[in-house]
């Protein structure tokens, strides 16, 4: 288990390096002026910003902790912490694929049946995605108006976001409220091939589906527990939507209004949700420059990117990484301790 641990982290390590080499390749034509650029940010300007970045987590630790909590008493926000930079770290070490098996283990280890773990998981995932819509909504009715006088082609590129982005919510709430879609989603999956490979998948996915479907009817039918996920999901939004203005202004671009960056970061935020991702890199990188590169020139836009992606991707990791092991080490001591009760 530890030999296994140990290699996971090192090939999330090697990952991350090859996703920073293909940054690096992106931005090779402007690199020196990029490093000027960020030379220049104090490292007091640097501390804000990353602290802005875990700020942003702890919230994601708050939505994690009222939601199990309100199953497992038990559970602590410590405990949230982990789930949360569990997600980061399988999120990339997983290539996206393994974030909440991860995180459901985690839990399950912490006295949550593994199927609600993964239920309440998803179901938070549900509630992000609905919040991404809404968030970006209420910036388009407050500024809408800015952005058309100005950018008119960006609009079809949030119009796509925000079908996709619907869609995909659409289908969620379904699977999460209706049983008659929930049992035709499980009619289709009995219906892939027969062979073992198969087999096991459908199994999974047919249990994630009832855990999904079990925990919704009780979570969604909790109208407090609802309004403190819409507030913490609201905060944790502003928080990171914050994080782009903080990189603008570090690099002394005066352009852009804080509620303007606000608003930019959402439709951001929107495209990035609707497009599909391997270990977090590629619609990030994308939706930024796209959006912002409206607004600033193409080195400032670079710059403004890799301080924005080093507090909400490559920071946030590297912290995974020691909660990993964290996880890891106090998992064998659990189980060592089993193991000698079981033997006396």
């Amino acid at each position: 288990m530890e030999k296994k641990g140990g290699g996971t982290v090192i090939v999330s390590i090697i990952t991350l390096l090859i996703l920073s080499i293909l940054v690096f390749l992106i931005f090779r034509d402007d690199y020196r002026e990029i490093i000027r650029n960020i030379y220049a940010v104090s490292l007091a300007d640097l501390s804000l910003l990353l602290a802005m970045g875990v700020s942003f987590q702890m919230l994601e630790s708050a939505i994690c902790f009222v939601l199990i909590r309100s199953k497992l008493p038990g559970f602590t926000f410590r405990q949230a912490i982990g789930v949360a930079y569990l997600g980061v770290f399988g999120n990339v070490s997983t290539f996206s694929v393994g974030s909440v098996p991860l995180q459901s283990y985690y839990l399950c280890h912490c006295g949550l049946v593994a199927g609600s773990g993964i239920g309440v998981m998803t179901l938070e995932y549900v509630c992000h995605k609905i919040s991404v819509l809404v968030y970006a909504a209420i910036m388009l009715l407050i500024q809408g108006r800015w952005l058309s006088e100005g950018r008119l082609d960006l609009l079809r590129y949030v119009l796509s976001g925000y079908v996709i982005c619907t869609l995909i919510i659409l289908v969620l709430i379904l699977l999460c409220t209706w049983k008659k879609v929930l049992q035709f989603t499980l009619w289709l999956l009995r219906r892939f091939p027969d062979t073992e490979k198969w087999e096991k998948r459908k199994q999974l996915w047919e249990i994630n589906l009832n855990a999904l479907y079990t925990e919704s009817q009780k979570i969604l039918r909790n109208p407090c527990l609802m309004g403190k996920i819409t507030v913490l999901n609201g905060l944790k939004l502003f928080c990171f939507f914050t994080i782009p203005f903080l990189c603008v202004r570090m690099l002394k671009i005066q352009t852009l209004s804080f509620g303007e960056v606000q608003l930019l970061s959402a439709l951001m935020y929107l495209i990035i949700n609707a497009l599909p991702n391997v270990a977090g890199m590629g619609p990030t990188e994308f939706a930024f420059i796209l959006i912002f590169s409206c607004y600033m020139e193409y080195a400032q836009v670079s710059s403004a990117l890799i301080l924005y992606r080093v507090a909400t991707f490559f920071f946030p990791f590297l912290l995974s990484v020691i909660v990993f092991l964290i996880v890891q080490r106090k998992g064998l001591v659990n189980r060592r301790k089993e193991d000698d009760t079981d033997a006396l």
